[in-house]
């Protein structure tokens, strides 16, 4: 009987970041990068095409963890195992060449470096004394692995692979412009990005709300051109810019909080630069109740109407106090009418971005440019008006709320000692909401407002997001915990 291949796959997460990158991401390594709710490590392991019972792989992310690895790999895998050593910087973005790389550089006898551009993308080792052997030679020199490569001559070019060392391909990677099972293609031209759609009129109100803002409001947004209609699509172009929305930053950690004052003071140098106009109490309520009830009792209707609600509809039925969406948005419409009711509002009107969260906001520390995105659109003067919270809700539901969590599936949905559910989101926001709470007072907008308006946010999102079921109870489950933080405030 044929012996079946044995593989060891080394996935080395070593390899050094530029200080840009690092800005982005923090501290993680590439492997640990967030990419459309999986990590670039899962995506590579995917687009290798190798899952056989008979493959192991490991990630290695420090000397130290080499080192450890050195010691124990010949007693604990034996000398059967072929060893793939593949470096993190670079990411599968085309599997189809990739397989054919594999498949040739497997059939080397010798120790054989695949290489991009005349760069080290992964090394091949017949068995497990030849990978143990070229280690400690690494670790003598005082290299890592993925330095250390250099010295191997044997040779094959790989092709399908993309160096995310090189800032403008990381940029096209994190911002997730690739197929969504695998890295099919990061192409696409280094100035222009075409937005296009099937909805049309929303193409259309995204275009003409950009040439419709005031100028002096215009220098807060990417401005689109070139807006054409082809077939059941259309399309505007944008000027691409190399930054990445204050999302990934959040996400990954990688804000502190002088930065994220920073951030903060060019939100609200936005907020007070949006043009206003003073309105009747009554045109101010009603525009309230058409963003904070209206809508949300809308989508509340969608959502029960959908075939996925009921399996949601039993989990709240027998694990939450409330019992059923429409108690919870009757608790809503109580504590909002009470916050408001103890709120002073100034009746005016604003020219709002519609959707100002993180996702939508390119930052660049180093310039302190902030740039905006994807506005809620407009097709005629009318459209562009809104409530004056709204923004400031759309901001609260990234920082307070960890909306850009959800988006990355970064949360636990448990059952505790009292059958009840508890929603976890592992990243500790209380500084962060501290201080915007302490922005917040000095721009004159309520705390407690802007929570119960955040919270509608997240209701009103819950029809929009039943493709994760597991999503949209998160999204219940934390619109609870945001509207018991406001009662027990009131």
């Amino acid at each position: 009987m044929k012996k079946t291949k044995q593989f060891l796959f080394i996935y080395d997460d070593s390899f050094p970041k530029s200080e840009i990158i690092k800005d982005i991401i923090g501290e993680k390594g590439f492997s640990d990068v967030l990419v459309k709710r999986k990590t670039l490590f899962d995506y590579y392991k995917e687009g290798s095409g190798i899952g056989t019972e008979s493959t192991l792989w490991l990630k290695v992310g420090s000397v130290y963890a080499f080192e450890e690895l050195n010691e124990t790999m010949l007693d604990k895998y034996g000398d059967d195992f072929k060893v793939i050593h593949c470096i993190s910087n670079y990411i599968i973005s085309d599997q189809r060449k990739v397989a054919r790389a594999f498949d040739e550089i497997v059939q080397q006898k010798d120790v054989t470096r695949g290489v991009v551009n005349g760069k080290t993308a992964l090394i091949f080792f017949p068995n497990i004394k030849e990978y143990s052997t070229f280690i400690d030679a690494s670790l003598k020199e005082d290299q890592l692995p993925c330095e250390f490569s250099k010295n191997i001559e044997n040779t094959v070019d790989c092709l399908g692979f993309t160096d995310i060392s090189i800032i403008s391909n990381f940029i096209t990677c994190i911002t997730g412009n690739f197929d969504s099972r695998y890295f099919n293609a990061l192409t696409g031209d280094d100035y222009v990005i075409n937005k296009s759609s099937t909805n049309k009129k929303k193409i259309l109100s995204e275009y003409t709300y950009y040439r419709l803002l005031p100028d002096d409001m215009k220098y807060w947004f990417v401005m689109p051109f070139d807006y054409r209609e082809q077939g059941d699509k259309a399309t505007y172009s944008m000027e691409r810019l190399h930054m990445t929305d204050l999302a990934i930053k959040w996400v990954h950690g990688s804000i502190d909080e002088k930065e994220f004052n920073l951030i903060l003071d060019k939100y609200f140098h936005f907020f007070n630069a949006r043009h206003k106009k003073s309105v009747s109490e009554k045109e101010y309520r009603a525009t309230a109740d058409k963003l904070y009830v209206d809508k949300v009792e809308e989508r509340i209707e969608q959502l029960k109407a959908l075939p996925e609600y009921k399996k949601i509809e039993k989990i709240l039925d027998s694990a939450t106090e409330e019992g059923s969406i429409d108690n919870i948005y009757k608790k809503y419409v109580e504590i909002k009418n009470r916050v408001e009711a103890e709120t002073e509002f100034q009746h005016i009107s604003v020219i709002g971005h519609g959707d100002s969260c993180f996702a939508n906001a390119l930052y660049n520390k180093s310039t302190r440019t902030l740039k905006l995105i994807d506005p809620k659109g407009a097709l005629n003067d009318k459209d562009l008006w809104t409530d004056p919270y709204y923004d400031i809700a759309k901001l609260s539901h990234s920082i307070c709320g960890r909306y850009d969590f959800f988006n990355n599936a970064l949360f636990e949905i448990t059952v505790d000692e009292s059958m009840h559910l508890d929603l976890d989101i592992p990243f500790d926001n209380l500084r962060y909401i501290e201080l915007f709470k302490e922005k917040l007072r000095e721009n004159r907008f309520d705390y407690r407002c802007v929570r119960v308006y955040e919270a509608s946010l997240f209701l009103s999102m819950l029809p929009l997001h039943i493709d994760y079921p597991h999503k949209v109870l998160g999204f219940i489950l934390n619109a609870l915990n945001i509207l018991k933080e406001v009662q027990n405030d009131v």
